[in-house]
């Protein structure tokens, strides 16, 4: 995942994910005191600051889980 700088000074990362047609990607994007989520079928997400932090907070909490053998 790298970001990356566009004219406008927002911040946009693509992250590479697996779905039901196959691979995609969600792209992350910083709008301002905003935060977009684009999901592969095309739905958007917009989160304010405090609501992006609380879900970055749970998919680290959920990558934990994953990779943690049983």
């Amino acid at each position: 995942m790298w970001p990356t700088e566009d004219p406008t000074e927002q911040l946009r990362w693509r992250i590479e994910c697996a779905t039901s047609n196959g691979s995609g990607n969600v792209t992350v994007l910083v709008m301002g005191d905003r935060v977009g989520v684009v999901l592969p079928p095309g739905d958007t997400l917009i989160f304010t600051a405090a609501e992006a932090d609380s879900l970055a907070h749970l998919v680290e909490k959920a990558i934990g889980y994953a990779s943690v053998p049983r």
